[in-house]
Parts: structure tokens; sequence; C-alpha cells
């Protein structure tokens, strides 16, 4: 089928390994709403296949085809990718809450001052200042825009989960999966809540004045209340490092650049709303984001080799850019 799916499939079953491992030695008593995921991606994934036989359905009928329904169980095998695609994903939404459940459980975060530290090492002062004096005026705004960080995640997803397949969308999705697991199992290494958590954690005042946009208050109630019950809710968990909404968003900008190239601009820039997000509203500290952008670019270098077996055996070498990549596929 995909060459992504296998990888993607080991990538997965990865993670669930080392997260079992990481439960026997902290117990099993939280809820992680696995069942939602599942449920989730099943649906999207059936509305998927129910769009696509709705579209076949048309054509067939505009083109006047005479067998209907041998073609469409002929074309129904393209749907295999989106729907393998889509449940992989959701499970793999399963474990990262899993392990962000875990996380202060088995490690109790610990690495937040050495993380503000480190922060007002590299910049002479605490990054989120320079944030505030730079972009202060437009919070409420950055606030709003943080939210539409899952939404286009999302989105972003299943548009390259119904394109053709390609060595450009093998290493998008190989990529993405790779960003993931780094985040679900990398948060273990420094572990922390990041600025916004700093006073709840009785850590002191060193970010009081932090802009507490709406949102931001809203999300940080959220999760602060699960956090207190290890209770594992939908889109629970607090972790700071690495900076999961920086690294995606930049993911999200490289498949803008891989598949539309005119709207690069656009997708770096939203990349960028993040990243300046993540610090001004008090989500990640810099060194968060500065750690995800080298997880990315580590994912997308690895990915870029994970596809081209195939190729190599067809007599196509790969290629030696995701641009050239784009243009073999168009």
């Amino acid at each position: 089928m995909k060459s992504w799916a296998v990888p993607a499939a080991i990538i997965v079953a990865v993670e669930y390994l080392v997260a079992f491992l990481i439960a026997l030695k902290v117990g099993f008593h939280y809820r992680i709403p696995f069942a939602a995921y599942a449920i989730t991606g099943a649906s999207i994934a059936s509305i998927g296949v129910a769009v696509f036989i709705l579209i076949k359905l048309i054509s067939y009928a505009t083109k006047g085809e005479p067998t209907p329904g041998r073609a469409l169980l002929f074309d129904l095998p393209k749907c295999a990718g989106f729907v393998v695609g889509t449940l992989l994903v959701s499970v793999q939404i399963g474990v990262l809450t899993w392990t962000k459940i875990m996380l202060p459980i088995a490690t109790p975060f610990w690495a937040d001052p050495l993380l503000a530290n480190l922060d007002h090492a590299i910049f002479r002062i605490d990054p989120w200042r320079i944030a505030e004096a730079l972009f202060g005026w437009a919070a409420p705004l950055v606030d709003t825009a943080y939210i539409t960080w899952a939404p286009i995640k999302f989105a972003t997803l299943i548009a390259v989960l119904v394109l053709p397949e390609s060595r450009t969308k093998t290493r998008i999705m190989v990529a993405y999966f790779l960003i993931m697991a780094s985040a679900a199992l990398g948060q273990y290494l420094l572990s922390s809540a990041g600025p916004i958590f700093y006073a709840r954690l009785g850590l002191g005042d060193r970010f009081a004045a932090l802009p507490v946009e709406p949102w931001v208050a809203t999300t940080t109630s959220y999760l602060w209340r699960d956090y207190l019950r290890a209770g594992g809710q939908i889109g629970g968990g607090v972790s700071a490092m690495p900076s999961l909404h920086v690294g995606i968003a930049l993911w999200v900008a490289l498949v803008v650049r891989a598949y539309l190239p005119r709207l690069a601009l656009l997708g770096f820039a939203y990349f960028a709303l993040i990243l300046v997000g993540s610090i001004l509203l008090g989500w990640h500290y810099a060194i968060d984001g500065l750690v995800a952008i080298a997880i990315v670019a580590v994912a997308w270098r690895v990915a870029a080799t994970s596809g081209s077996g195939a190729f190599i055996r067809s007599g196509r070498a790969p290629e030696a850019s995701l641009v050239a990549g784009t243009r073999a596929v168009r």
C-alpha cells in the first residue's frame, strides 16, 4: 500500500510499548479517552470514504459508466491510505495523552527553573518580555489565532491523506509521526509545565506579569483541573518541552511549501505566529520552541529517506529536495 504506513505504524507501536513500560512503573490509576479518539478517527474515516463513494458515483453517472458497481470496487482501494492514516493519527493522539498524563507522576515537573534560566541566559532577559514589548498590543489577536492550531493541523492532515501517493506525501506523513512521537517521549527528558503554570507549581511569581488572555485563562483552568486529578480528559495533559505547537506549525509550513510553494510565505508566517504566541502567552519557554524546530529538522531529514527504496528499484533517484519532489509529483 503506502510507503509511509509501515514506518508510521512502527513509530506508533514503539510509543505504545514505551508508554506501557512507564505505566507499569507508575500504575494505571487514571483514565485515558482512547475510545473517544478511536471513535473520532473511525468516524472521520467513514465520512471520508462515504464522500469518496458519492463523488465516484456522481462521476460514473456523468460519464455514463456501464458497470458502476465494478468500477467502484476497483476504485475503493484508493481510500485505504486515508482510512489507515486517520486511524493511526487517532491512536497516536491517544498515546500522546497517555504519556502526558503519566509525565508528572513518573517524573514530577522539575525543569521549569532550569529552562527559565536558560532562556534568560540566551536572551539576557525573559523572552516573553521581548515578545510583549514587540507584540503585546496584539496579544488578544494572538490568543485567538493560537486556538486555530488544532483545526489547521487536522485540516492539513486530511488534505495530505487524500492526495495521491508520492515520495513527497511519504516524507510528510513519516515526518509528522516522528514529530509527534518525539514530543510524546521527549517530554520525559526535561519534565516541565511552562511559564503559565510556574506559580501554580509553587516556583514563585517570576511570570506573574504574563498577559492572561481569555483563551489562555479558559484552557489553563481546564488543563490544571485535569492535572490535579490525573484525569486524562480529551486534550488534557500538561507539558512544555518540547513545544508540540511550534513543531507541528513548522510541519504545516513545510507541507504548504511542498504542495503550494506560492503560499509558502503564508505557511511560515503562521509558524512564526505560533512560535511568538507560545512565548507571549506563556505556554512555552523560548527554548521549548527552539528544540521543537531542531526535532522537525531532524524528522524532516530522516523522513526523506523513508520512501526512497521503491523509487530506486524503479530506476528513479530520490530528489535532492522537497521542492524537486513536489515537481515530480505534479
